[in-house]
């Protein structure tokens, strides 16, 4: 074993000082005290080690030992896709001999991947981040995981849920994009008990066991954990097909939300109304359109620092997704804030017929509903300029009209675009054109 293989194995499992594990139900202070420590670390190694940031804070006049508080981290700029995009070499903070993993974004719809490089450390950090979202939803060193997502491709969260999963003890089966069979299968014969991956391929599974004759709810399973899909509303409330998923696996759904740049999880607790904001690993803000901190309650771009890496730091990103910070005291007792679901993303938001509308919420509204099989919405703009929205959908007219669609639609996302009915297969085919396994791309935007 070389020595950085051993430095590696030892840094997943000492990773974090024993007072972060209860940090989260410490006063106020405390967590304030860590968080800002924290803080002040990560932006001297940036300033220090970043070619990028030492370029961005001189621009801004701004010193990172001038940042004294939390608040003030809104004096330094923030960070966007773009400059990850433009110039990315110049975020890596360490030689390429260093540099132990490649992740890549998802490259969807023709945009460009981004290449994100990580230490051994960032890899322990990306486990104890992991581990303890894991456990937050009650899953412990007796339960077998079953890690539904890739972990091929150079993407990361696969190889984050395997890494937490261990470093939790838990047993964990690697299952992969496998297909709906493929999973089914893990699961009777390995005795999972949690599986993590999209909400989708979950109900994938369930339909293929019911197919087959076997009953999903009687496998044993007692939490799924639901990734890269939508699985509540504003209000917290569950959307129909995470809904559905709990009748069919007879278990509870929890939500989470990330991203590889983050490398960070929001992951829901016991109780399940909202992500937990981690301040051992990240700041997080929610800014207006003019890029001003809002207070919690309040709807904007969320827009984090994940502390602590140190082969590609960011600081400040804005990671383009709508939500609020949710300050109310959780039942789980934790002290920290949580962030609210995701409501859609800010490049994605329409105006349709005078109402600010997310793509993601037309077909949330509709999942789950009997005799619903799928769509994806396509936005184009008129030729006088205003925007039109159209609903590609597959569903059965002996089980669900046309009218009892559109009622749906008005009462969750108060106004119905134009509906085109398709097939079953068409759809398929439309939303995992760029991805066959891993997730689906449900909006295209044309306009």
């Amino acid at each position: 074993m070389s020595n950085l293989t051993k430095n590696t194995r030892n840094l997943i499992y000492d990773f974090a000082p024993p007072e972060w594990y209860r940090l989260h139900f410490s006063d106020e202070a405390e967590i304030e005290r860590i968080q800002l420590e924290n803080v002040r670390k990560h932006l001297s190694y940036a300033a220090k080690h970043s070619p990028f940031y030492q370029k961005r804070f001189a621009q801004a006049g701004v010193a990172p030992e001038s940042i004294h508080s939390i608040a003030d981290l809104a004096r330094l700029p923030f960070t966007e896709k773009e400059d990850l995009i433009r110039f990315n070499k110049e975020f890596q903070t360490v030689p390429d001999s260093e540099i132990v993993d490649i992740c890549l974004t998802s490259a969807t719809s023709g945009a460009v991947p981004t290449q994100l490089c990580q230490t051994a450390s960032d890899l322990a950090r990306l486990a104890y981040n992991e581990e303890i979202a894991f456990a937050m939803t009650g899953l412990t060193e007796n339960d077998t995981l079953l890690v539904a997502a890739a972990l091929d491709r150079a993407f990361m969260a696969g190889l984050a849920y395997f890494m937490g999963g261990v470093r939790l003890k838990a047993r964990v089966v690697r299952g992969g994009a496998g297909s709906a069979a493929q999973h089914w299968e893990l699961i009777k014969t390995t005795g999972v008990t949690a599986i993590v991956g999209v909400p989708s391929l979950m109900k994938k599974i369930a339909d293929y066991a019911l197919e087959k004759g076997e009953n999903p709810a009687a496998t044993g399973v007692k939490r799924l954990i639901a990734i890269g899909e939508p699985t509540r509303d504003a209000s917290l409330n569950l959307l129909p097909l995470p809904k559905q998923l709990e009748t069919l696996w007879d278990a509870p759904v929890y939500s989470t939300y990330a991203s590889t740049e983050l490398a960070t999880t929001f992951c829901e607790c016991e109780a399940r109304q909202g992500g937990h904001v981690r301040p051992e690993l990240m700041v997080v803000e929610i800014v207006d359109e003019q890029g001003t901190p809002l207070p919690p309650g309040q709807k904007g771009e969320v827009v984090v620092t994940p502390l602590g890496v140190t082969g590609m730091p960011l600081v400040r990103f804005k990671t383009g997704d709508i939500s609020y910070l949710i300050d109310a005291p959780c039942t789980c007792g934790r002290k920290t804030p949580r962030l609210a679901p995701i409501l859609g993303r800010k490049h994605q938001m329409l105006k349709y017929k005078g109402t600010t509308l997310f793509p993601n919420a037309v077909l949330a509204a509709l999942e789950g509903t009997g005799g619903f099989y799928g769509g994806y919405v396509e936005a184009h703009k008129t030729t006088v300029g205003l925007e039109r929205v159209i609903l590609f959908a597959a569903w059965d007219e002996t089980r669900l009209s046309r009218k009892e669609m559109e009622d749906e639609l008005r009462a969750k996302v108060r106004v119905v675009p134009e509906i085109e009915r398709i097939s079953r297969e068409e759809v398929e085919t439309k939303v995992y054109q760029f991805d066959k396994k891993r997730k689906r791309i449900t909006f295209f935007d044309l306009r």
